[in-house]
């Protein structure tokens, strides 16, 4: 009987230690949206000099741009994130998530009418909205932020010369200039363990040469979304959205 009663302790000791142990850990995934800059089939670096299809030497200096509400249906990837060429590469955000509720995605170039006007030092310190973060893209003189920027110099006189000496600077913001786009059956790219990338591009030579309205820049060189530059901003705009692609 003794031996009886020691057998059943044992079982039960066993099974409480196998209750007790620590379960797997759960490991989280880091999910990441690239964009690479580029100008044709050539990688995009700013400072360098490229051809423009007028024959104009053109060299880009900055590059940064909003995305928000980015989303699939009811699933938020991102409320918002500054894409900063110069400050920080390629890379768009990287964050914990689940990659396999973003094979599509919807959002906006800029930033969407419920957050444009919001007090920018109200955002919490980690936001891209917040003032210390936006930086130069949000407007002191008018309410509400720039949604893309894209600045650089251009010499418009092909004689061999590369002076360039003809500033070029597309400001786009103003809730009339809000971009929505939309892409499905999105592949996300395993680099390594626990690391996914939905790489994009953005081609600025195809902004500049696109075939229905192209920027001349000797003649269509400026626009801060003000009153009068309305078609040339309009057409920043499409031209951009129609240059952003997965890549």
């Amino acid at each position: 009987m003794n031996w009886l009663l020691i057998l059943i302790f044992l079982a039960f000791t066993f099974f409480s230690c196998k209750k007790k142990e620590n379960p797997i850990p759960q490991v989280d995934n880091y999910l990441s949206l690239t964009v690479q800059p580029k100008f044709g089939s050539n990688n995009l670096f700013l400072d360098s000099i490229y051809t423009s299809p007028e024959g104009y030497k053109v060299k880009f200096t900055d590059l940064k741009f909003y995305i928000t509400q980015l989303k699939n249906g009811s699933s938020t990837l991102t409320d918002a994130t500054i894409f900063d060429f110069r400050e920080n590469g390629i890379v768009a955000f990287r964050k914990i998530g689940d990659k396999t509720q973003f094979s599509a995605l919807q959002g906006f170039i800029g930033v969407d009418g419920t957050l444009n006007h919001l007090d920018p030092s109200a955002f919490p310190n980690e936001s891209p909205l917040n003032i210390s973060n936006s930086g130069t893209m949000h407007w002191g003189w008018n309410t509400g932020y720039i949604f893309l920027s894209i600045e650089g110099k251009v010499d418009t006189i092909p004689d061999g010369n590369n002076s360039l000496d003809h500033s070029f600077s597309f400001h786009i913001g103003t809730d009339s200039y809000l971009s929505d786009f939309s892409f499905s059956n999105l592949s996300w790219q395993n680099p390594s363990a626990n690391e996914f990338i939905l790489p994009f591009k953005l081609d600025l030579l195809s902004f500049l040469q696109n075939p229905n309205q192209p920027i001349d820049l000797k003649t269509n060189f400026l626009t801060h979304s003000g009153a009068g530059q309305e078609a040339l901003s309009e057409i920043v705009v499409q031209n951009f959205k129609q240059a952003f692609q997965p890549n």
